[in-house]
């Protein structure tokens, strides 16, 4: 084999080499690449090296990882639970509040440069203190009494404290409630007292109204059956129409129970004393 063919030869076997290389190299590639499914509930921020790129909306993707990366953040409205909170109220009375907050994801680039997150986890435990620490401001204001009856008034303090903040770190703070109020037993017992006392008296107040109107109509019958002998036969007729049969009632047609006719002489009397009236 001459120079020239060998030359040649060794060529083409290092021009395969690099031709199967450069195949196992594409393959590789594409097996390295990610797809990413973003939803139109979800937001994606995309990273390279560690810097932020772009935020991906709904779609399909395909990233070559490394050097990217992204992060998947639900915008639906979401809940965060703040249990037990203990606090005084302005009265100097301890109770225990569990409050509830509605938030949605507005800014997921502002999100993540407000807040020190590793991962969309870790929101709940971001925006948690900023619903914690208002409360015992907001439970200081009001008294036991009017954080029992005016249950809205404390949660609205505390999204009122807590809205600005959330907003300019991309987070909408939709509402805040109160899901329970626990106190101590003695004032639990206080205020069961207190109830049935004023439930009694109100019961006792309705019952003698009703004692009172009650002799105020029996008197007013009196007065009107007083001047009127003609109303307690109507009245006894009525009785009779409503009784069912198990009830006797007494008529006195003797006209003993009547004073006596006043008497006449003959002068008033319209015809003699000896003519016969037919």
């Amino acid at each position: 084999m001459s120079a020239y063919d060998y030359v040649m030869t060794e060529i083409d076997t290092i021009a395969l080499a690099v031709g199967i290389a450069a195949i196992l190299l594409v393959l590789w590639l594409l097996t390295t690449r990610a797809k990413l499914t973003v939803f139109d509930w979800q937001t994606a921020l995309l990273y390279h090296d560690g810097v932020f790129k772009r935020l991906l909306g709904p779609g399909k993707y395909r990233f070559f990882a490394p050097p990217h990366s992204w992060l998947l953040f639900d915008r639906r409205p979401q809940f965060l639970t703040v249990p037990g909170q203990e606090v005084l109220s302005r009265d100097a009375l301890g109770l225990k509040i569990t409050l509830v907050a509605e938030y949605q994801i507005e800014d997921a680039a502002s999100l993540m440069r407000s807040f020190a997150l590793s991962s969309p986890m870790d929101v709940t435990n971001a925006i948690y203190p900023l619903i914690q620490i208002p409360i015992r401001e907001a439970a200081a204001t009001y008294t036991l009494d009017e954080i029992i009856q005016n249950r809205d008034a404390l949660p609205e303090m505390v999204r009122a404290a807590s809205v600005e903040r959330l907003s300019n770190a991309g987070i909408k703070l939709l509402k805040v409630a109160v899901r329970d109020i626990m106190i101590a037993k003695e004032l639990r017992d206080a205020y069961a007292a207190n109830a049935i006392a004023q439930k009694t008296a109100a019961a006792t107040l309705e019952r003698a109204r009703g004692e009172v109107a009650s002799m105020r109509a029996l008197a007013n019958a009196a007065r009107m059956a007083q001047g009127n002998p003609e109303l307690m036969q109507l009245r006894a007729l009525q009785a009779m129409q409503s009784s069912d049969g198990r009830h006797t009632v007494i008529f006195d047609f003797s006209g003993k129970g009547k004073p006596p006719a006043p008497a006449t002489t003959d002068a008033d009397h319209p015809f003699g004393p000896d003519d016969d009236v037919l």
